[in-house]
């Protein structure tokens, strides 16, 4: 009996430590349906982060259908967002200074302000519809002041999609951060 278990053990530490086949490398292109969902509560601007992410992929090669029943991949999109504080927003730098014994103090312009920061994050899923198997996956993140050009979500969307979708197929070790 002890050789008997002996045996099976030895049998299966051979199949644990046997080399596991590689993952199929990402697809270049292909057709696919986009899953967009929120982290959270509802956030009407999903559908924006949406728009970006199939412009993303359609620019590396994925032709996006509606109907998943007929693609090969599908794309899983989720969005989470958080306000996390405040911060001082300038304004436009008024030039006229004091000018006093070697010291130059710039005088305010009364623009500053402030502004509510907001984290956004996209974390992107592609996965083979046939078996399930994730074939590749991301995820990018920025902080950026709401009120500013740059925090509008048109802007942000953008930004996320292409830090991520840019470097695809690499897959991405950590989350991409974009300032």
């Amino acid at each position: 009996m002890k050789r008997l278990i002996l045996g099976l053990a030895l049998a299966l530490a051979g199949l644990v430590a046997a080399p596991s086949l590689a993952a199929a490398p990402p697809p270049h292109g292909g057709t696919t349906t986009l899953h967009p969902s929120v982290d959270g509560d509802y956030d009407p601007s999903l559908h924006i982060f949406a728009d970006a992410a199939r412009d993303a992929l359609t620019s590396k090669g994925f032709t996006i259908l509606e109907d998943p029943a007929h693609t090969a991949y599908v794309v899983d999109l989720t969005l989470s967002r958080a306000d996390i504080g405040t911060g001082m927003g300038k304004g436009p730098r008024d030039p006229a200074e004091v000018v006093g014994t070697g010291v130059v103090v710039p005088l305010s312009t009364g623009n500053s302000a402030i502004v509510a920061l907001r984290r956004t994050k996209i974390d992107v899923r592609i996965r083979n519809r046939a078996d399930n198997s994730v074939v590749w996956s991301g995820s990018a993140v920025t902080v950026r002041s709401t009120g500013a050009r740059n925090g509008t979500d048109e802007a942000v969307a953008t930004d996320l999609t292409r830090a991520l979708l840019q470097i695809y197929p690499t897959q991405p070790e950590d989350t991409i951060g974009v300032p």
